[in-house]
């Protein structure tokens, strides 16, 4: 099912209950951005639309092949999503996928308010929220991972809604959400759009509202190690950026307001407790070193200068 809705001039294409917010006529920041427009314009390869997901084309064929084949206990999108989504230490897991990886996001109960998720992809962390009593809206460049998100998730009774867009051009109105959340995802931009993002989560959020934004530390011993190679700008212009503690900081108070920044993991990026059954031996034990490195911060606070990655928690006031 396809429709079109014209908002201010511009007419977007409706995927499957899905708007397409992209807009044609701005530089993208990510390739699956360029594919999304393209296909909803299309309807070629649904209702996949694998060319939408990021992954590689063997494991586009792979989804396909799943598809056809009726394997769809878990989604086969999802099942070769995961490593692009979740981290290296998903490697083992990618195409094999056994239970959908729902992590504990690290904020308060909702109460039925409305949080953004930036970056949800195939919605791990917005089903966390709702799951937490949030009315959750996901943004995402990805047609193909939305759809899979809804395709999998929405007989659950949760509170969520999935829009493909661009973070830097949000298609909200000011003060809609109590909440903006977002992991992986912002340390991949430039500076200069990061900084649109981190304006635009300001806008959208409402007085007293916060966000809670995963960030990649250049201190780190594993960052120092990976942005100090030969071959990181090889990366190409979505590869993560690392960013000081101070900058951080800075970046988030003169957007939205006051801003705390906390240890997030050690060791690597996306190091989640949660994720052990899903992760090789060696990323269990990174996990494991990790998370009482990071319960050691809390009194140790200079330990934070060696944090891979950190949550940076801003109050709009």
């Amino acid at each position: 099912m396809s429709a079109r809705e014209t908002i201010q001039g511009h007419k977007y294409p409706i995927v499957s209950g899905i708007p397409v917010f992209l807009l044609s006529e701005k530089d993208q920041t990510i390739e699956t951005a360029t594919t999304s427009l393209k296909a909803a314009e299309s309807k070629i390869d649904a209702p996949l639309y694998v060319e939408t997901l990021g992954i590689s084309a063997e494991q586009r064929r792979e989804v396909e092949r799943n598809w056809a084949s009726g394997q769809t206990r878990i989604d086969p999108a999802i099942s070769f999503l995961i490593g692009a989504t979740s981290g290296s230490s998903y490697a083992n897991s990618v195409g094999r996928l056994e239970s959908y990886p729902i992590p504990n996001i690290p904020i308060r109960n909702g109460n039925g308010d409305r949080l953004l998720d930036i970056g949800s992809s195939w919605g791990r962390w917005s089903v966390s929220a709702a799951r937490k009593g949030w009315r959750v809206i996901g943004i995402d460049p990805s047609l193909g991972a939305l759809l899979a998100a809804q395709r999998a998730f929405s007989r659950l009774g949760l509170e969520m809604t999935f829009v493909c867009g661009d973070a830097r051009f949000m298609p909200f109105k000011p003060a809609s959400f109590r909440c903006v959340f977002s992991y992986s995802v912002i340390q991949h931009l430039s500076e200069p759009d990061a900084g649109i993002v981190v304006g635009e989560v300001a806008r959208v959020l409402s007085r007293g509202g916060f966000a809670k934004i995963q960030m990649a530390h250049k201190g780190g011993l594993r960052s120092t190690y990976s942005r100090t190679r030969r071959d990181y700008l090889s990366g190409g212009s979505f590869r993560v950026r690392y960013w000081s503690l101070l900058s951080i900081r800075e970046l988030f108070e003169d957007k939205i307001g006051p801003s705390v920044v906390m240890a997030e993991a050690f060791g690597g990026l996306g190091l989640l407790a949660e994720d052990r059954k899903y992760v090789s031996t060696k990323a269990r034990v990174l996990i494991t070193i990790s998370t009482l490195v990071k319960r050691l911060s809390s009194f140790v606070r200079p330990l934070i200068q060696l944090a891979d990655s950190v949550y940076v928690i801003s109050r709009r006031e």
